[in-house]
């Protein structure tokens, strides 16, 4: 994008994907980065983790706990945080992704959605969730955790509470086949792009 376009551009957004293990969020962003593969109006950014890279479960940035710490404290993430013992972040280069006019799409904690509000001017948070059964099965699945911290872990799940501040919300059933989670999701996405 030239400056000239840039300047001439809407302000875009940031789409924050939240909800629990195991329902589906990482498929759903794999599968909508491939639709919009030819489209540079939406961006999905890749995590930085300190946590050994997976491909099969989310083409992450392998970070060790030291070079985290360093980035975090020289305010290079737009948005980091902690969870199961891990770090998490996101590199500062998305705010400038958004102030250009893309749409950004990260899988955050939904911990984090007052930060993302904080840092990004326009928040849009598409919530996935699964019936519980399911969303039990999906977690037995991944061999992490035995059927009961699986039970324990479904039943913990915090209603979604969002801040004031954000533009957009949507919940993403993503209980039946994936096409129609997908489905949703890319309505979702679509729906948030700047009008130009």
């Amino acid at each position: 994008m030239s400056p000239e376009q840039a300047q001439q551009s809407p302000l875009g957004a940031f789409v924050a994907v939240v909800g629990p293990s195991g329902a589906g969020k990482d498929t759903l962003i794999r599968l909508a980065a491939r639709h919009f593969a030819r489209d540079d109006g939406f961006h999905f950014a890749r995590r930085v983790v300190t946590r050994k890279a997976d491909p099969e479960a989310e083409d992450h940035a392998e970070i060790d706990e030291a070079e985290f710490e360093r980035r975090q404290d020289a305010r290079d993430f737009a948005l980091s945080w902690r969870a199961h013992g891990l770090g998490y972040g996101l590199d500062r280069s998305l705010l400038s992704r958004v102030s250009h006019g893309q749409t950004v799409i990260a899988n955050i904690s939904r911990r984090q959605i007052g930060d993302a509000a904080a840092v990004f001017p326009r928040l849009a948070v598409a919530h996935v969730v699964v019936a519980e059964p399911l969303l039990v099965e999906r977690i037995v699945r991944r061999g992490r955790e035995s059927r009961e911290a699986a039970v324990e872990r479904a039943r913990r799940e915090a209603p979604l509470e969002l801040p004031r501040a954000v533009w957009r919300v949507a919940e993403i059933d993503n209980s039946g086949p994936v096409e129609q989670g997908l489905g949703r999701f890319l309505e979702f996405l679509e729906a948030c792009q700047p009008k130009v």
